[in-house]
């Protein structure tokens, strides 16, 4: 499968560029000479939607966040395309141990939307932890994150309901879940696509 990328200008570059430091302020607070020397390492990516921002077998160069639109990860079993995450816009996006450890991934990194994120390449974070010490509070975050959600993720398939897990996913996206197709939902919850429909027919009627 291809990686196509649709043209930015320049200003659109420029423009997303400001925004990517803006996010990154909360993590790496960064003086104007520092932010000159890490901005070189960012590359704007921008994706059509249903677009492969990484495909399964190849090896995450970058750790991204999305700037506009949101992202899917999945894997295939049994001929079965499992959806187990979703990264949405201001939120970090990447295959995190294909990343790490330089190795093929094992799933899939798909644009839902129209989407633009801004990314790290791995061996210019690598020299950026080197150059300047404090930018490794970046990398800790953005793996914190992950491993915070993964184990929230795997403690509510254990122990909620269908119908808890839909509702707590609800209540943290009210927006974007408007805009994830009924499967992906269903595929990310566990459970079948009829089931996550009755369950939304319910609380919509008890609303």
């Amino acid at each position: 499968m291809s990686l196509p990328q649709t043209f930015l200008s320049q200003k659109e570059y420029k423009q997303h560029l400001q925004t990517a430091r803006e996010l990154l302020s909360d993590y790496l607070p960064m003086k104007d000479v520092h932010w000159e020397v890490f901005k070189q390492g960012f590359k704007i990516r921008k994706y059509a939607k249903d677009d492969f921002i990484l495909n399964e077998g190849d090896t995450e160069k970058y750790l991204s966040i999305v700037l506009v639109g949101s992202t899917r990860h999945y894997l295939t079993a049994n001929g079965e395309e499992k959806s187990f995450d979703f990264s949405f816009q201001y939120e970090f996006s990447c295959s995190y141990s294909s990343f790490i450890q330089q190795e093929p991934s094992q799933f899939c990194v798909q644009a839902m939307e129209k989407s633009v994120l801004a990314s790290l390449h791995h061996p210019f974070l690598q020299q950026l932890y080197k150059q300047y010490p404090e930018s490794n509070y970046f990398g800790r975050i953005a793996v914190e994150q992950y491993y915070l959600w993964r184990e929230k993720r795997e403690i509510s398939l254990m122990v909620d309901s269908a119908r808890e897990r839909y509702v707590k996913l609800l209540e943290q996206y009210p927006i974007y879940l408007e805009q994830v197709p009924l499967k992906y939902l269903a595929s990310y919850l566990n459970i079948k696509p009829e089931s996550l429909s009755r369950i939304r027919k319910q609380l919509a009627g008890s609303s």
